[in-house]
């Protein structure tokens, strides 16, 4: 609702000013109108800056909420309110300022008399090609209730996709982070104090080993050069633009797919969302050409997304699904197998719901493994690193001890 502020006048000239939330300035008049009221000025207040929601705009609606909205706007359509009062209800309840005010104008939008699908094409920072094509089916086939319902469905499995990512990835790099962090406070605090002494204890004559030597020359460097330290995360902020970038997906995706343990399990990832939203849009009644062209973005790969395209354009051309995705090399035989006993046995989409199952129970197993093989890897670098830190500085003591024996 937006805020109104007016200036009117009553039966007996009187002027008032006051202020009232409405979704319309027409809505203000009329109402003050039937109480008997003439409006003479009517302007929109504005909302001070709140910078919370600055930042919530700056980011995309996350999953979390899609599954949510999806599942009440189900439930309350299936309940029989009209759309616009089940957005209204959702727009109650909304958490995410941000997100709210997108249901708001959506809202508004649909009353003015826009078919839900027009009206979500205009807030693409919520609703995905993949979101809106399904709405757009459900609104043609007069199932938008199940079909939201699938949404959910759909969401709550990415979702739940996504924290395996997450959880698969959060280790390493606080291992990472945590390796690094306790480097730098060895070379940079214990390391001169060791130099110190040293330099001290000889009078600045004394042949320190090679690798005490360099561990010194680094902490040296560091000590001098400290402010590039601030610099990492400014590089870790382009690289991840550049990861996101069209030309990132193009240089890193296919080296992505080569490295050990990560690149089989990217693969997985890929397949997996691209099968659930495939099959998800072809079970709704989304055409295939359609369906393949919004489930190609859901694959996060430029390898796969290419595949699938060529894949897209044969179809167009008259070929079956499984014949182009086999000639890509980029699917493993058993989704192209499976794929072509479906189109064959006209259960195309349990298929494909089949395939996306069986990948998340691979990517499960996969994390797993991981989650074994990673420990003892991380365990050995933080040792290796802080090991070979530690021997460097005691090489001068043992020497001095052999030279006294």
């Amino acid at each position: 609702m937006k805020t109104f502020v007016y200036t009117a006048k009553d039966s007996q000239g009187k002027i008032i000013s006051s202020q009232v939330e409405a979704d319309n300035p027409k809505a203000v008049i009329e109402a003050l109108r039937q109480e008997g009221f003439f409006v003479t000025r009517i302007v929109e207040k504005r909302r001070a800056f709140n910078p919370f929601i600055f930042i919530e705009r700056l980011f995309k609606v996350g999953l979390k909420e899609l599954t949510i909205f999806s599942r009440q706007f189900a439930l309350l359509l299936n309940a029989g309110l009209t759309l616009s009062e089940a957005i209204d209800t959702i727009e109650e309840q909304t958490q995410n300022n941000s997100f709210r005010e997108i249901l708001h104008r959506l809202k508004l939008d649909v009353q003015g008399g826009e078919t839900l699908t027009r009206a979500m094409q205009k807030h693409p920072r919520a609703f995905s090609n993949f979101f809106i094509s399904m709405v757009h089916s459900g609104e043609i086939g007069g199932a938008l209730d199940s079909i939201l319902e699938r949404v959910a469905q759909f969401y709550e499995k990415e979702l739940d996709l996504k924290q395996k990512i997450k959880s698969a990835m959060v280790y390493p790099s606080v291992v990472i982070v945590f390796a690094l962090a306790i480097s730098l406070f060895m070379l940079m605090y214990i390391v001169p104090q060791f130099a110190a002494f040293y330099s001290d204890f000889s009078g600045g004559e004394a042949q320190l080993p090679a690798l005490t030597r360099k561990m010194i020359e680094i902490s040296d460097w560091l000590l001098q050069y400290w402010a590039w330290l601030l610099l990492i995360p400014v590089f870790v902020i382009i690289f991840i633009k550049f990861r996101n970038s069209r030309w990132g997906h193009m240089v890193l995706d296919p080296l992505i797919l080569r490295i050990p343990i990560f690149g089989p399990l990217a693969r997985k990832v890929a397949i997996t969302r691209f099968t659930r939203t495939f099959g998800t849009l072809t079970q709704s009644g989304v055409p295939i050409l359609e369906s393949l062209e919004v489930a190609k973005n859901t694959a996060s790969n430029d390898v796969i997304m290419r595949a699938i395209v060529y894949t897209r354009d044969r179809i167009r051309e008259g070929e079956t699904i499984h014949g182009p995705m086999k000639r890509t090399k980029v699917f493993p035989p058993i989704v192209t197998n499976l794929i072509s006993v479906g189109e064959e046995a006209g259960n195309l989409e349990e298929i494909l719901f089949k395939l996306s199952d069986y990948y998340d129970n691979e990517i499960d197993a996969t994390i797993r493994a991981m989650a074994s093989l990673i420990e003892p890897i991380m365990i050995v670098l933080i040792g290796g690193v802080v090991g070979v830190i530690v021997v460097s500085l005691y090489l001068p003591i043992f020497n001095l001890v052999n030279v006294i024996k």
